[in-house]
């Protein structure tokens, strides 16, 4: 199976926003970030509440509400605002190079302009199909962004890469509904 597409900035934001959301370490510092934020807020109030400034109080208490609520609506941008620049000056010479990759019964041939690769099957962790692409996971950590969009016939690679976790035995992860947030 033969497929040749050229990826886009925002096939690399969603390739990064979709890594980031699956990473534990990401999602425990956005957690921590949010809770030091928020806490410190109300804590500061009921130090103030404390000092007979209801004033100051009632505005960090406040303050500490509205972070709790709104804060990960914030962060969700940072870091969206972050993975944009950072694929600016990353990928800024890989944006709409086209690319063709090639299955057979051993490895993935990749070829750009670049030069060519092959990748081992056996190299190969994990599939994950999300609702508007295909990432081939591969043990040494990088993967391979296959725009559905940007592919003829969705079916049958969704088939051929079912088949393929199947005969490797690797898990195929079907996380259609994702998005980041």
């Amino acid at each position: 199976m033969n497929l040749t597409y050229a990826l886009d900035k925002h096939d690399f934001l969603q390739y990064h926003l979709f890594t980031a959301s699956k990473s534990r370490r990401i999602k425990g510092q956005r957690t921590r970030s949010w809770l030091m934020v928020s806490g410190t807020m109300l804590l500061l109030g009921l130090l103030f509440y404390e000092s007979s400034n209801p004033f100051l109080a009632y505005y960090f208490w406040g303050f500490g509400i509205i972070s709790f609520l709104f804060y990960p609506l914030y962060q969700r941008k940072h870091y969206k605002n972050h993975y944009e620049k950072f694929i600016d000056d990353t990928y800024k010479n890989r944006v709409g190079i086209t690319a063709e990759i090639t299955f057979d019964d051993f490895a993935i041939h990749t070829t750009d302009v670049t030069g060519e690769s092959r990748i081992n099957l056996s190299e190969l962790e994990n599939v994950t199909e999300t609702g508007d692409y295909f990432y081939l996971s591969l043990k040494t950590g990088g993967h391979l962004i296959v725009p559905k969009s940007k592919i003829g016939n969705v079916p049958e690679l969704r088939v051929k890469l079912k088949e393929l976790a199947g005969r490797l035995n690797i898990e195929f992860i079907e996380d259609l509904k994702w998005k980041w947030k």
